[in-house]
This record gives C-alpha cells, structure tokens and sequence, in this order.
C-alpha cells in the first residue's frame, strides 16, 4: 500500500512538471509573437524603401528619370496619404558647397503630386548623386535628393 501511494505521488508529480512546461510554451509562444510584430513593420518599411533606394549611388541622367516616374506614381498611389508623399530635391553640382551641403536657395524641390516637372530638368548626358531624406519615426523615405555631377 504504501508503494502505491509513493507510485501515485511520483505520477501526479510527473503530470504537475508537464503542466509547467505546457504553461511555459504557451507563454513563449505568445511573447514571440509579439516581438514578430515589429520584425513585420521593418519588413513593411524595407519593402517601401527598396523601390527608391535601388538607385541610391550615382546613376545616370535616364535612371534619375526612371526614378522620378516611380516617385510620381508612387505618389499618385498614395494620394489619399500626403504622410507618404515623396518629394525631389533637384541641384547642379555648382550649388554644392564643399561639404556636401546644397545650397537652399538654388535647389529646386518638387512635389511630384503637384508638379511633375522634375522629369524635364534632368539632363541625360549627366550623371546624378542621388540621396535620400528618411522620416524621423518611421524610417520611410519622404525625400530624394538629386544632384547633378560635374562631367
């Protein structure tokens, strides 16, 4: 009698310690669930970004237009969201200072859901920088610089 009472302690034992463990998967399960919910916004946000930063670099004056049309049709996709609006920041190399900086006065910025000119002022002869200006929360790309490069 009392090895069955010892055997019937050990079984209830082995059942309690599988219950924890059970318990503890559980609640593994839930906590990595939710740290996949900011790898899925980072997911989000690459795929966003990818479009334009494949011509991040210098790129040709025919790339810098093909970049301009994929801004202005991302911008008309986006149309009802002016958060996700894409401007063009447009410069010559001889409004660049020393140090990289653009001269504000002699850049040309476009709104390309407005104004869809910054297509005609690309030259493509020329080879252009292009750079990029992210928004501060999120990460996405809400400007795009273009500067024309001495040839």
């Amino acid at each position: 009698m009392e090895n069955a009472s010892k055997a019937l302690i050990i079984a209830g034992a082995i059942l309690l310690s599988i219950l924890i463990i059970g318990l503890g998967m559980f609640i593994y399960q839930k906590a990595v669930g939710l740290a996949d919910t900011s790898t899925i916004d980072s997911a989000k946000v690459d795929a966003y970004n990818s479009k334009f930063e494949n011509y991040k670099g210098i790129i040709s004056g025919s790339q810098a237009r093909t970049l301009c049309n994929t801004i202005k049709s991302h911008n008309r996709n986006t149309a009802e969201d002016e958060t996700q609006f894409v401007t063009i920041m447009l410069s010559d190399a001889s409004t660049t200072t020393s140090n990289g900086a653009t001269s504000g006065q002699d850049a040309t910025t476009f709104n390309t859901a407005l104004d869809t000119n910054a297509v005609s002022k690309i030259r493509s002869g020329y080879s252009y920088e292009v750079s990029f200006g992210y928004e501060p929360g999120s990460g996405l790309i809400i400007a795009v610089g273009l500067t024309q490069q001495t040839n």
